[in-house]
Formats: C-alpha cells, structure tokens, sequence
C-alpha cells in the first residue's frame, strides 16, 4: 500500500476588476492621515504630530497599501482573498482608527489625547493604551499584508491519495 501527496495550486476563475483592492488602498491612507493628522481636527495638533507622520503613518500607509495592491491582484488573477485576510485587515484598521483617538500630542498645555483630553487619569490611561494599538495594528498589518500575498498566488491545496499497488521489489523471496 502506498501513500503520496500532491501539491496542487488552484485554478483561477473568472478575472474581477479588483475594486475591492482599491477600497482597501483608499482605507488605508484614511487611517494613516488619521493616525498622523487626527488630533488637528479636535484643535490638540501639537508637536508630535510631525513624529507620528513620519513614522506610524508612513508605517500603516505603506502595509495597508501594498495590502489593497494585492488583494486588487488577487481579483484580477480570478482567485479569491480568503476571510482570514479581511480579518486582520479589519482588525489593523480598527487598531489605527483607536489609535488615532488615545494617541498623545504635546500641546501648550501639556500631553493631550482626544479622548481624554489633558485631564488625569485618563490621559495615563490613553497613552498606556496607545502602545499595545500600535503594536497590534502593525502587527495584524504585516499579517494582513503576507496573506494577501500568498492569496494573490493561488492557494495550494494538498492532495492525498493511497494506492493498493503492491511493489514487487520489497517482497523477499525467500
């Protein structure tokens, strides 16, 4: 008896216009502006508004974009972008967006949030939350990004199969 497995890559189907890749390129500029820019429209851009741009939204603009690309490439080629992917694409984008509001900004008056303000404890609170959503946001970003990558290839699926072929070289005969 024998037993093999075959990698098999999945065939395409119908090619999509991708639209969905560029509403996922679209979202993530909004949260990368968000994240950068938010604290102006609340009248607390301070500082380190400069700091944010430069870093966090460069970092979530570049992953959620090259996210879109892929998953819009994946459309075109006729496959399909699995569920996992929009989940932690999802999931980036709500962390961006909560990021946006607890993100700090030095201000003349002091450390502000636009969820808390300058008022205690719920500044500690907001800058303590801050770290853990940026962390979190990034990460499911990359996560996002190497799914939708893998999704624009083709998934690959293996298949099993046991044979009743009896091999003739390993019966002694004796």
């Amino acid at each position: 008896m024998t037993y093999s497995v075959i990698r098999v890559r999945a065939t395409p189907g119908a090619a999509r216009s991708g639209r969905t890749g560029g509403v996922v390129v679209v979202a993530g500029i909004a949260v990368a502006t968000w994240i950068s820019f938010g604290r102006h429209l609340f009248g607390i851009g301070g500082d380190l508004t400069i700091i944010y741009a430069s870093t966090l939204g460069v970092i979530f603009a570049a992953l959620l974009v090259f996210t879109g690309v892929a998953v819009g490439r994946t459309a075109r080629r006729g496959f399909e972008t699995r569920a996992l992917t929009y989940v932690f694409l999802l999931a980036s984008v709500v962390s961006g967006i909560l990021l946006g509001l607890t993100l700090p900004d030095s201000t003349p008056r002091g450390l502000q949030t636009i969820i808390s303000g300058n008022t205690e404890p719920g500044l500690g609170i907001a800058i303590g939350i801050a770290n853990p959503l940026g962390v979190v946001g990034i990460a499911t970003a990359i996560i996002a990004l190497v799914l939708s990558i893998r999704d624009s290839r083709g998934r690959i699926t293996l298949v099993e199969s046991w044979s009743d072929e009896d091999d003739g070289a390993l019966v002694d005969p004796a």
